[in-house]
């Protein structure tokens, strides 16, 4: 017959001591996990929303100098670029106007197309004839995202441009892009 003693003290004690470690172990990694996880996807959110909103600064870049079955028509700048290199101006026939239309009182509906760097955020206007005014539209939400750098500098026929942003809320995680952007018309 066997002896039903149950467990001793130093056995019950040195189960519990491997149980805590395991515990222990256990909710450090996760801790880790998470941490590594949360990291990730603020890293991608920046990095979305930096590509994101500046595709439509590529398109235009790739698209400036463009008139529709008139290239003769051409009699200004297609890219004009702001002696500091933090904003510019790009005109194209983006109707197929076979021109390049200014309408200062319907911007709408113009054909120049206006980034610049301004108060940590890259902003955009259709219709300015210059880097300065009211009323751009912020590209990047100010409560999320913080513009360190815009450098936006003209070669024969590609454009260098260089952004940098961080995240408001956590400044450690931040992403910067170089790009060389290829015109696909005269400059």
């Amino acid at each position: 017959m066997l002896k039903n003693q149950g467990f001793s003290l130093l056995e019950m004690i040195i189960s519990m001591l491997i149980l805590n470690l395991i515990i222990t172990g256990t909710s450090m990694f996760y801790k880790q996990l998470h941490a590594t996880n949360m990291n990730y996807y603020l890293n991608t959110h920046l990095e979305q929303n930096i590509e994101q909103a500046i595709s439509g600064l590529f398109k235009d870049i790739k698209r400036a100098g463009f008139i529709a079955n008139s290239p003769s028509k051409i009699n200004q700048k297609s890219i004009e670029i702001n002696d500091n290199n933090n904003c510019i101006i790009i005109r194209y026939d983006s109707e197929i106007r076979h021109d390049w239309i200014n309408d200062p009182q319907h911007l709408n509906n113009s054909d120049i197309f206006s980034y610049r760097y301004y108060q940590n955020n890259l902003e955009y206007k259709t219709g300015a004839m210059n880097c300065h005014g009211t009323n751009w539209q912020k590209i990047f939400d100010p409560n999320d995202i913080k513009v360190t750098k815009f450098v936006i500098k003209q070669n024969n026929n590609t454009i260098e441009m260089t952004l940098a942003a961080e995240l408001k809320k956590h400044h450690h995680i931040s992403h910067q892009i170089f790009k060389i952007i290829r015109n696909e018309n005269r400059l």
